[in-house]
């Protein structure tokens, strides 16, 4: 995607009319928003899987062996063949059937619309050897694979303290080939840039990135006097020809904060 089309998308999403959504009951305070599903990139049974590393290939995808590949662990090395990329068979497609019709979302404390998208870039490896079907770009899986993804949410009045800091986290991995950001947009505002970190030679390395949005960048009062919130983020790695994505989300917590020793470089 060129950056004039990509800045008439981001203004398409926050500069349309906001979808009101009717709450009637407040369940629980607001926690998340989330695209895509919390579940280690959609692998089920990690004990077998190894990571990248020179032979015997027997090092562990999931380094802390709890059954869910997370940041600071490994995409697998399916094929063990000491590499994991588009030209080493280590293509997946763990998708759930919601992901699959862009529609696994996850609101906590809220109500989100149809007009939250992007599930269908979650638990998929973007790789330029993938089979061209049902892909989530309307070129298949050739460059760029420019994932997108919009938020479009409700939240009753009483059920989120006006000014919080909202956090947009994104978990992805191998992410090794230069330029790869994010761009981030929300209301009013021009897009914001993460620069994401390469992973250098840790092949596979599973991150977590996070930034910090101001409470009025994302909401805006509706007239029921509820918090209607929108963002639109777009992935722009044009010569990365594998990568791949677990979930982003909006939160009140920094997942970075929260997932990373105290010893890794979070580049934030």
């Amino acid at each position: 995607m060129g950056n004039v089309g990509f800045r008439r998308s981001l203004a398409a999403v926050i500069g349309g009319a906001i979808l009101a959504v009717p709450i009637t009951a407040h369940a629980e305070p607001f926690e998340f928003i989330r695209i895509g599903d919390n579940d280690g990139f959609g692998f089920a049974a990690t004990g077998q899987l190894v990571r990248a590393t020179p032979p015997p290939h027997s090092s562990p995808a999931d380094t802390d062996r709890n059954g869910v590949l997370q940041p600071t662990e490994f995409l697998p090395d399916l094929n063990a063949d000491g590499g994991v990329a588009w030209t080493s068979s280590d293509n997946f497609d763990n998708h759930s059937t919601a992901e699959r019709q862009d529609s696994a979302i996850e609101c906590r404390g809220c109500v989100t619309t149809a007009g939250s998208v992007g599930s269908k870039w979650t638990d998929l490896s973007l790789s330029i050897s993938s089979i061209d079907e049902a892909w989530p770009d309307a070129d298949g899986p050739m460059l760029p694979n420019n994932a997108e993804f919009r938020f479009d949410f409700t939240i009753a009045e009483t059920d989120i303290v006006r000014g919080s800091q909202i956090f947009f986290n994104i978990v992805f991995g191998d992410y090794d080939v230069n330029p790869a950001l994010v761009a981030v947009a929300s209301r009013g505002q021009s897009p914001r840039v993460l620069q994401l970190r390469n992973q250098g030679p840790a092949d596979g390395l599973i991150q977590a990135r996070s930034t910090v949005l101001d409470f009025a960048d994302v909401f805006a009062r509706g007239a029921d006097g509820n918090w209607h919130g929108r963002l639109a983020v777009v992935f722009l790695a044009p010569a990365d020809p594998y990568t791949a994505f677990d979930f982003v989300e909006l939160s009140l917590l920094d997942i970075v904060a929260q997932s990373a020793p105290k010893t890794l470089v979070t580049n934030r």
